[in-house]
């Protein structure tokens, strides 16, 4: 179940996808549904060197409050 207080997430930190997830309480695959969802603030992006999908803090902490 996603959190229900605020994560303790830094707003400039870069997190990927499996550490996003469980700083919200939630399953990775989440995150990419309300990523593909209009209705959802959620914005990740691919990192080139890696080509891991990351989230900015900001992202994560935007989404966390529109889903509460």
């Amino acid at each position: 179940a996603m959190i229900c207080s605020r994560p303790n997430i830094d707003p400039d930190g870069l997190f990927p996808q499996a550490e996003a997830a469980r700083l919200l309480g939630v399953d990775r695959h989440t995150l990419a549904r309300w990523e593909k969802d209009p209705s959802n603030p959620l914005e990740g992006f691919t990192r080139r060197s890696d080509r891991a999908k990351v989230y900015k803090g900001k992202a994560l902490l935007k989404a966390w409050g529109a889903i509460l």
